[in-house]
Formats: structure tokens, C-alpha cells, sequence
């Protein structure tokens, strides 16, 4: 799976984890129905306590983004829920105080930070 956590970030690693697999079922990349690496899986590919990948699994069925089947596994639901523009910039905001803390520590200023955001937003978005 492609998920990256930042333990020096001052986020919890569980909350990193629901809000990129949040992010990536809300977009699409990964597929109504399709199934997510089991919790022991998860765990040791991210080196984190089976407990935690369990906990986020259960937050993400509370949010009604995934469904666990016995003995078959974790499935995302077939309904793609959108996030409103709030719950986005909700998600987006830690990652941005921290591109914008260290852009400043860095001396970059904003036309060149959002010359380099265009950039890179462009090189993704293709």
C-alpha cells in the first residue's frame, strides 16, 4: 500500500493513517469493493502495533467508508462518499502548515512557494 507516515510530524500515526486512506477512498484510488491489507499486513509493512491499523479500520466503518466482512477481510463500501470542500481543507491544512513552516525557515517566499505548489501540483495532476 502507499501510505507514508511521519512520526516526527506531531500527528498521531493513526490519524495519518485514516486521513490518507480517507483521502485516497474519497478519490478513488482505491476502488469501491476493493479490499484493504489485512491488520496484521498493514502493521508490519508500516512497522505499527496490529492495534493501531485495527483502530483505524474501525473509524474508517464508523465513517461508513469501509465494511468488514468475517472472514473474508475489510472492503471499501460501493458508496464513494465525496468530502465537502470543508472536510478537504480539514485534511489538507496539517500537511500545509507544515509546507508553509518549513518553506519560511527555508526563506522562501509565497510567489516562489506557489511557483513550486504549480509545479508539482502540475507534475501530479497529469
Amino acid at each position: 500500500m502507499f501510505l507514508k507516515l511521519h512520526p516526527q510530524s506531531g500527528l498521531p500515526l493513526y490519524r495519518q493513517m485514516f486521513r490518507q486512506l480517507q483521502e485516497r477512498i474519497a478519490s478513488g484510488q482505491l476502488p469501491a469493493h476493493g479490499q484493504l491489507p489485512s491488520v496484521r499486513e498493514l502493521s508490519a509493512e508500516l512497522h505499527v502495533n496490529p492495534l493501531t491499523v485495527g483502530k483505524v479500520y474501525q473509524m474508517l466503518e464508523r465513517e461508513g467508508l469501509v465494511e468488514f466482512r468475517r472472514g473474508q477481510g475489510t472492503f471499501v463500501t460501493g458508496g464513494r462518499k465525496a468530502l465537502s470542500a470543508a472536510d478537504q481543507e480539514k485534511l489538507i491544512g496539517p500537511a500545509l502548515d507544515q509546507l508553509v513552516g518549513e518553506a519560511v525557515q527555508l526563506g522562501i517566499d509565497l510567489p516562489r512557494l506557489q511557483r513550486l505548489m504549480e509545479k508539482t501540483y502540475g507534475n501530479k495532476h497529469r
